[in-house]
């Protein structure tokens, strides 16, 4: 059996960092609106609504036209789009709302890094793509194998959540 767990840690990233982040956050933001504008559409035309890989597909070309969204890894850009259809899953099937837009200041937006092979666990931090060690304070270990990686903001203190995988 698999056993999957949480593990929260505060982290401490440079300004610079800190900077890219949150252009980051604005740039997921917008992906995610775009992308919950183009299933609206769909919808109210009664066509078929795109799925996460369709739109993940239209990725590629939306990156090349945005600097600024092509700024942010590929592979978050990806799962955030995951995210959105797993959100819109859980309205058809009566289980939620419908997703709402992201708004800046009222909703949080995660930015995970879903390949363990594309992160890393140091000593010291958190290696993130296209960021480098940000510093985080490991108060407990990590039991198993890290999996998936999720860096968000509460207020003005960032935290990494990792996602560790260990066989029982």
């Amino acid at each position: 059996m698999i056993l999957r767990r949480g593990f929260r840690y505060r982290i401490y990233p440079t300004p610079e960092q800190e900077h890219r982040l949150l252009g980051w956050e604005g740039a997921l933001r917008a992906l995610w609106n775009a992308a919950h504008d183009q299933r609206l559409i769909y919808l109210r035309r009664g066509a078929r609504v795109p799925s996460a890989f369709d739109q993940i597909n239209q990725l590629t070309e939306l990156r090349a036209d945005l600097p600024w969204l092509a700024a942010v890894p590929r592979n978050v850009c990806a799962q955030l789009l995951v995210d959105l259809d797993a959100a819109w899953h859980r309205c058809f099937a009566r289980l939620a709302r419908r997703p709402r837009w992201k708004k800046k200041g009222r909703d949080a937006i995660a930015i995970t890094e879903p390949h363990p092979s594309l992160f890393r666990i140091t000593g010291t931090g958190v290696v993130f793509p296209k960021l480098g060690e940000i510093r985080a304070r490991f108060h407990r270990p990590i039991r198993g194998t890290p999996k998936r990686c999720t860096i968000r903001r509460e207020v003005d203190q960032w935290f990494v959540a990792i996602q560790g995988e260990e066989e029982l």
